[in-house]
């Protein structure tokens, strides 16, 4: 049993409809964001690293973090990784 390190979570996001995908030229794209944390005893602790992502609903084609075009990224950032969705995380 692991008394401390650090895990990761995937946080889902909304729809997008603002990007073609280059491969499949579907417009529907699922946001994301991927919080790493501290753990101790399997409790989360310190927030680590905050990264967001993209990825076609139909080819799963996926953009991570400074892929993601800027103006969407600081949408998604704001969306996701907000206190009210990070409380229940960090509360246990």
């Amino acid at each position: 049993m692991n008394i401390y390190g650090t895990k990761g979570k995937v946080i889902k996001g909304e729809i997008l409809q603002s990007l073609t995908c280059p491969h499949c030229g579907n417009k529907t794209h699922r946001s994301f964001g991927v919080l790493r944390y501290f753990h101790l005893c399997g409790v989360p602790l310190i927030p680590l690293m905050e990264r967001v992502g993209i990825e076609c609903t139909d080819c799963r084609w996926t953009l991570l973090d400074r892929q993601v075009p800027e103006q969407i990224r600081q949408e998604i950032n704001s969306n996701i990784f907000e206190r009210k969705y990070l409380l229940p995380i960090f509360a246990g």
